[in-house]
């Protein structure tokens, strides 16, 4: 016999009572099982009670709108598909809705039932799969929900001809996402244009960025066409666009409000038909608060926004990352298929990657290119690496011991599994959903221990030794250590 399917749970939000009652009968002959808020406080209230699969709400509720439902939702950690349905769609409500992680944005056609149904059985599709299946957009490679997340928001954005930015640490794939972004767009056949602004001075960006004529500073001996209009028709990526001096960004603010640009010498403007993709692994925000950076053109530069995670926070790709760069290294150096020993895997998930996928691409490329043969052994690593991993994985030194006296084991570990719950809450600035994946556990299984450790606002312990745990007495009746005979 076939095993019984359970329904997934929809909470269904619409204040239009007829409409609610179409998408209830619609939906249960697809398998899924409905429950029904009639605005935003019935939608909190059943949220709260309870857990669900996904969230299908309208835009424009009697009492607020799907927007805030998302925005609450974001706050409290409830990490769970939204689908946004509205008959008003516009881009700005798009645009909020997909930048606070909905997955879908509907307009209310005729065929509400047939497009919905089709949405929501594309995103259990990927959670009950019968085994993880790796998705590879370019080098965006995963299987975990973070980089699902970040590939179908790519897919989104790239259909929305407008600014765009990027942002995460060195090495996480900034450049990759913009070439993507450009792949899928309607501009994929005109060019893309990357740009380092902070590798260049002030002066030679302007020039670069908006061109300049004939004899305009000294060298100018020629008119030169600028990088904005060498994007005609495409895409210009400005690579590391918080080191951009103040003074040029007054200048870039016009560029994207007015798609002008005046070439360095000359005395009108011209014309320029080019999206824009940012880039920065600096707070924007919070260097615009800081008066480093202007806030109109932050605000101007952030209306779609790719937050990419850091690999360290990604222990799921760890593996498929590995498997798809070794492939694509011997494919290119003409070497025969290898994989990584155990000890080399378990070095790799003890490290702190700071330079990300792209150092964990680096370190793939080193080692198909020594390797002579079989399975990559740590001995392929280079030095600094094993030295910041503390040694060849388990026996790491510094590692913690059994005293000589011995320790309450039970008491250890639940002090150290604490104090990690902390120390990803902090490091997730406080965001529940962030620090569950930090530490490879479930949403609501985080909440609960978090809850068993006092909540939100305990401080992080320090990092438990065995010595501050002495062993209790045992328990009456293994005094001797006996052990019944049943076991032996």
């Amino acid at each position: 016999m076939r095993p019984a399917v359970t329904p997934k749970s929809i909470l269904l939000v619409e204040d239009e009572a007829s409409f609610r009652d179409v998408l209830q009968m619609g939906l249960a002959p697809q398998g899924f099982e409905t429950v029904a808020a009639a605005g935003l406080a019935e939608a909190r209230a059943a949220l709260e009670a309870r857990p669900f699969d996904a969230v299908v709400s309208d835009l424009r509720l009697k009492d607020g709108s799907g927007i805030d439902l998302l925005a609450w939702m974001k706050e409290r950690g409830l990490d769970v598909p939204v689908v946004i349905m509205t008959a008003f769609a516009t881009t700005e409500t798009t645009v909020r809705a997909l930048n606070l992680g909905a997955v879908d944005f509907l307009t209310k056609t005729k065929n509400d039932i047939q497009e919905l149904s089709k949405v929501l059985k594309g995103i259990f599709s990927v959670s009950v799969s019968p085994g993880p299946e790796v998705r590879d957009i370019g080098d965006l490679v995963g299987v975990g929900p973070t980089i699902r997340k970040v590939q179908a928001l790519v897919g989104k954005i790239a259909r929305a001809d407008t600014t765009v930015l990027v942002t995460g640490e060195s090495g996480t794939g900034k450049e990759i996402v913009a070439r993507l972004v450009h792949r899928y767009s309607d501009r994929s056949k005109g060019p893309f244009v990357p740009v380092n602004c902070g590798a260049l001075p002030e002066a030679l960006l302007e020039s670069e960025l908006f061109g300049y004529e004939k004899g305009a500073f000294t060298g100018a001996n020629f008119t030169r066409r600028g990088l904005f209009e060498e994007a005609e028709g495409g895409v210009i990526f400005l690579d590391e666009i918080g080191e951009i001096p103040l003074p040029l960004q007054v200048k870039l603010l016009r560029v994207l409000q007015e798609r002008r640009i005046r070439r360095v010498g000359a005395n009108e403007e011209r014309a320029v038909d080019v999206r824009v993709i940012g880039a920065t692994n600096r707070d924007l925000r919070d260097r615009a608060e800081k008066g480093l950076f202007r806030q109109d053109l932050y605000y101007r530069l952030n209306i779609l926004h790719i937050e990419l995670p850091p690999l360290r926070e990604r222990q799921e790709d760890l593996p498929v990352l590995v498997e798809h760069f070794l492939a694509k290294f011997c494919r290119k150096l003409n070497k025969p298929t290898m994989g990584l020993a155990e000890e080399a895997m378990a070095v790799l998930r003890a490290c702190r990657f700071p330079g990300n996928v792209r150092e964990l691409e680096n370190l793939m490329e080193r080692c198909v290119a020594l390797n002579s043969g079989g399975p990559i052994g740590v001995d392929l690593f280079p030095d600094d690496l094993m030295a910041r991993n503390g040694g060849a994985g388990p026996q790491a030194a510094g590692a913690p011991d059994i005293p000589p006296g011995g320790f309450d084991l039970e008491a250890y570990l639940g002090a150290l599994k604490g104090h990690f719950l902390l120390r990803a809450l902090e490091r997730a600035e406080g965001n529940k959903t962030k620090a569950a994946r930090l530490l490879g556990m479930g949403f609501r299984a985080y909440r609960y221990w978090l809850q068993e450790m006092g909540g939100k606002g305990t401080p992080a312990p320090a990092f438990p030794v065995p010595e501050s745990f002495p062993p209790a007495e045992a328990p009456e009746g293994d005094a001797k250590g006996d052990i019944p005979n049943d076991f032996l």
